[in-house]
């Protein structure tokens, strides 16, 4: 029988107490459904009945059994006219979701589960809750009062708990909220403050309250203290303002707020004030002095949030926005925002902040989306940046009945502005009409030819004449493949059966030239130059068939398997695509006709182990131009305990990933975006200038850790090495312990930034069981 935490016995003796078997022997009591759980035995060494029956008494060593739930007394007595049951003299309940220690007596009306507990010691194992009183109140629904009581989500084996309060009186609603009237905080059993009246959140949901604070250090902004406080504002709808101090750079203030109009429908925005009236030569903290605008201002400011709604003709309205005050807000505040994943640094290293603004519609096969963008530009000036308000696109695809012909189409314009001259209006309708065809069993392919017509109209031509342009274009393409495939047998990592697949492919591309030298550059769409490729790809992939897919998990419910894809029947375990292209035109031109070889490899040979690389590589030279690598590897042995912490519930992990680009001709830009190009420079005379540096354009290295040292000790790593210029962009290093109580975490923090410069030392604890249980760690 598996109980929820407001039991209390009301369930137990709903079901225990309902028998008549007045017998000294233990006995099951049948019941209308034959349920194995719900079956009861009594042992007791005296029972009896009267009053015509409706009052049953055992007495001497009464133990009640129901399913896996015990409950032992001295006496119990039950009325079944009135549901009164009464349990005296060493009352005790063990079950695996809650237990009475110990207690005098228990009181309890069957009908309104309602009653009073005396001098009871009880402990719920959903929230790991420990509770002491002098008298248990039970209230309707999972309402008490207690008098003169302790309450602590300390497991201690031994000795005094690492923390508990105590109170003259205290109401607990077990769905989430405490109140405490005259009360005190101790640490071990040592009272250290007092509280005359306080409240307090006790499960992991979300109710209103104060959360722990935070503190730090860091070598510029000095000591660091935020205080949060979350409110619940209803069961869909919530919100949450911290305040921030940081005594040597400024003192602001961060709310959030948030709600769900259903399950694919919410809002969220959050703003941010800060004052750096405490900052002190803050331009000297400017480690880039390559950014346009490098002003620190005194008043900060940021606004960002974002909002999915669907309205009832299926219309998805949506909006992601983002505004900050300086260009140099994200990369030292951005840290102060709880955001999830990887979010954080991808904010922290943008080159923009973006905002977009509309609204989709889809009916099968055909789509509408229209939308506004606006971007902030952190690197180079604003009146250079393009905003596109608005832009709307119309395109899908239809298969011709009783035709083997497919039809696409695309349709999109888009209005450009910016502050400086060089925007307009643009319109690019794109047709495309697909024959694909099958020869035989095994080879397949298509045809398609694609005509595109972009008209322009100019807001500030350079010359008059220009303000109205267009562009003429044809696509035509095609290609061929086939697939074949054998399976082997494969009696080792677990497998038994591995297939391997081969997919060949040749695909052929032709564009016209034509003259697009009055055209404006606004993006990738208005420069389409000429194509007359050949493009030959062949990809290998392979999948491992399981030796025993149906295995069973783990009978012991407390264990958790970490890799749960090993349960699968059939898996990936690795790929390998390699692609060359041809230039027709370039060979008959005596040029370089052959591309770099695009190489995307992803190996799996086992669930915990994933590699992948996505490069090219120059034919000629065989010099790597480009690669992304990434390794990680997780153990893949199971959890054998789950804790109120969800940082000790992950898997040990260790992961690299490594960027490299050479460098190119635009190289110097991702080191100097701003840098003037209109001057010829002389590299002898002027070898600083980035244009002459013969540096490699990324180069960069990172590595992540997780690492539990011991089961209460945790250690994580984050790290990114620049290869190029040897140095270490950043690191985060975290160490984090659980209590052997398992009631708080410490976590001791360090982490550095080269832009800006700074170095900081953090440290949060947490008393678990009280506020949320989310990650400290990122």
């Amino acid at each position: 029988m598996k109980l929820n935490n407001s039991f209390f016995l009301a369930q137990f003796f709903g079901t225990v107490l309902a028998l008549a078997c007045p017998s000294h022997a233990a006995q099951p009591t049948p019941r209308s459904a034959q349920d194995p759980a719900s079956e009861i035995n009594v042992t007791a060494d005296k029972l009896q009945s009267g009053n015509g029956s409706n009052q049953i008494e055992a007495s001497g060593n009464v133990e009640m059994k129901r399913g896996t739930m015990t409950l032992k007394a001295d006496e119990v007595r039950f009325n079944r006219a009135t549901k009164d049951a009464e349990a005296k003299g060493k009352v005790s309940v063990d079950d695996p979701e809650w237990k009475v220690k110990s207690a005098d007596s228990i009181q309890m009306n069957m009908e309104k589960e309602t009653g009073e507990i005396h001098n009871g010691d009880l402990f719920l194992e959903d929230g790991h809750i420990s509770m002491t009183g002098r008298r248990f109140q039970k209230f309707g629904g999972q309402t008490y009062h207690v008098d003169d009581g302790f309450f602590t989500t300390c497991l201690c084996e031994s000795g005094a708990p690492s923390w508990k309060f105590s109170s003259e009186q205290m109401d607990l609603a077990l769905d989430g909220v405490g109140t405490i009237r005259n009360g005190y905080f101790y640490i071990l059993d040592v009272p250290v403050f007092y509280l005359p009246y306080g409240y307090f959140p006790l499960r992991t949901e979300r109710q209103t309250g104060f959360l722990f604070p935070e503190f730090g250090n860091s070598t510029t902004e000095g000591f660091r203290f935020l205080q949060p406080f979350f409110w619940a504002l209803s069961k869909s709808t919530d919100a949450t303002a911290t305040f921030d101090i940081e005594t040597r750079a400024r003192y602001g203030f961060i709310g959030q707020f948030r709600t769900m109009f259903d399950r694919n429908s919410d809002f969220r925005i959050e703003g941010s004030y800060f004052n750096e009236s405490w900052r002190k030569n803050e331009q000297d903290d400017i480690v880039d002095r390559t950014i346009a605008d490098q002003t620190i201002p005194r008043d900060r400011w940021s606004i960002a949030g974002s909002h999915r709604f669907t309205t009832a003709s299926d219309w998805l309205t949506f909006s992601d926005f983002a505004a900050y005050r300086d260009d140099l807000f994200t990369r030292e505040l951005i840290e102060r925002f709880d955001l999830p994943g990887t979010r954080e640094s991808n904010v922290r290293r943008s080159r923009f902040g973006e905002s977009h603004f509309g609204l989709l519609k889809n009916w099968g096969d055909t789509f509408f989306k229209g939308q506004f963008n606006f971007y902030q530009d952190f690197i180079q000036p604003d009146n250079t940046t393009f905003m596109r308000t608005p832009q709307i696109a119309f395109w899908g695809r239809r298969l011709l009945s009783d035709f083997p012909l497919e039809f696409r189409w695309r349709a999109e314009g888009v209005n450009y502005l910016r502050k400086d001259n060089g925007d307009g209006l643009r319109l690019d309708l794109r047709p495309e009409v697909v024959l694909p065809f099958r020869l035989g069993s095994r080879v397949f392919g298509s045809l398609a030819v694609a005509p595109r017509e972009t008209v322009y109209y100019l807001h500030s031509p350079v010359k008059s004449s220009d303000r109205n342009l267009s562009r003429e274009l044809v696509e035509i393409r095609g290609n061929v493949g086939t697939a074949l495939s054998r399976v082997f047998s494969f009696n080792s990592l677990g497998l038994s059966q591995v297939k391997h697949v081969i997919e060949p492919e040749i695909s052929y591309l032709f564009v016209p030239r034509t003259d697009q030298s009055r055209i404006p550059i606004m993006d990738e769409i208005d420069r389409v130059n000429r194509r007359n490729v050949l493009t030959f790809a062949l990809a290998n992939r392979f999948w491992g068939k399981s030796t025993n897919p149906m295995a069973a998990p783990p009978a012991d419910s407390s264990v958790e398997l970490l890799s749960p894809v090993t349960t699968g029947d059939v898996r990936q375990m690795g790929s390998v695509r390699l692609a060359l292209s041809y230039d027709i035109d370039k060979e008959r031109k005596g040029g370089d006709s052959l591309t770099d070889i695009d190489l995307n490899l992803k190996l799996t040979p086992l669930p915990y182990i994933d590699f992948g690389f996505d490069g090219g590589v120059d034919p000629g030279a065989w010099n790597i131009t480009q690669a992304r690598l990434t390794f990680n590897l997780t153990d893949p042995r199971p959890m054998l305990r789950r804790t109120p912490d969800p940082d000790f519930n992950r898997p040990n992990s260790i992961g690299f990933r490594y960027h490299y680009l050479r460098r190119g001709p635009n190289s110097f830009l991702a080191d100097n975006a701003n840098a003037d190009v209109t001057t010829p420079v002389d590299c002898v005379m002027n070898p600083s200038d980035p244009r002459c540096s013969n540096k490699n354009t990324v180069g960069n290295l990172g590595a992540n850790l997780l690492y539990q040292l011991h089961d209460n000790l945790l250690f994580t790593l984050n790290s990114t090495y620049d290869v190029r210029d040897s140095r270490f962009i950043g690191y985060r290093i975290n160490t984090k312990f659980l209590s052997f109580c398992e009631c708080w975490t410490a976590t001791l923090g360090i982490s550095r930034d080269i832009n800006p410069a700074k170095t900081s030392v953090s440290f949060n604890f947490s008393l678990l069981g009280l506020g949320n249980t989310k990650t400290s760690l990122k």
